[in-house]
């Protein structure tokens, strides 16, 4: 049985492997890059941080630099001190505090231009902040190609690419939603292997819709 489950999630891994997308191939004025939960609570401090997200910093910031431009959106998550959510995950990115602030790699001039948007938001899907669905409303008959990165994997990143890609869905919209394998990442803590929840995560997202790719070429 335990030898069967391990040859199912080597054929998950296969499965998701594989694809890359060619920048070059998504025109800029309609396509958008979301960048999730970058900041210092899930990369470099506090009891959500991981060495597992520190390892793709470089690639999330090289695809930042390579869509100099473009429409984009930050999400930071932050949270007030009765948060609901610190019931499921503890005490994490508490509101003005260095948790809560976008590493240091991504906040400067090179990411942080006027197509920029930066949106807070305390929970794990990005989808249900107010100020996510007012740029939808405004920017979704023209972004066809979304590139999502960040973390986690299986958490705020599958909450929201799932959650994009079903809207599109209900209103039979046909949109891109590409998820680089290289560019997230989650965690390891106690039975949440990272290795295990990435493939299993991705490869649910693949399952819905989603278009898991290697890299951004």
């Amino acid at each position: 049985m335990i030898n069967l489950l391990i040859n199912k999630i080597f054929d998950m891994q296969n499965e998701i492997k594989g694809n890359v997308v060619n920048l070059n191939d998504l025109p800029k004025e309609k396509t958008a890059l979301i960048v999730m939960d970058m900041v210092n609570g899930f990369v470099h401090a506090g009891i959500m941080s991981s060495p597992r997200v520190e390892t793709i910093i470089d690639n999330v910031v090289t695809i930042n630099e390579r869509t100099y431009g473009y429409k984009k959106v930050f999400f930071l998550e932050q949270h007030d001190e009765n948060s609901t959510e610190f019931k499921i995950y503890g005490r994490h990115c508490l509101k003005n505090s260095t948790e809560a602030e976008l590493i240091s790699s991504l906040n400067c001039g090179a990411t942080l231009h006027s197509n920029t948007t930066i949106i807070h938001k305390n929970s794990t899907n990005g989808f249900h902040a107010p100020e996510f669905k007012t740029w939808l409303h405004e920017n979704e008959a023209q972004i066809e190609n979304y590139i999502i990165e960040g973390c986690s994997t299986d958490i705020c990143v599958k909450h929201f690419t799932e959650t994009l890609k079903t809207y599109f869905n209900e209103k039979n919209i046909d949109r891109r939603i590409i998820v680089p394998i290289d560019s997230v990442e989650t965690f390891d803590t106690g039975t949440h292997d990272g290795d295990l929840m990435k493939v299993i995560s991705l490869w649910e997202m693949k399952s819905n819709g989603i278009e898991v790719v290697d890299t951004i070429l």
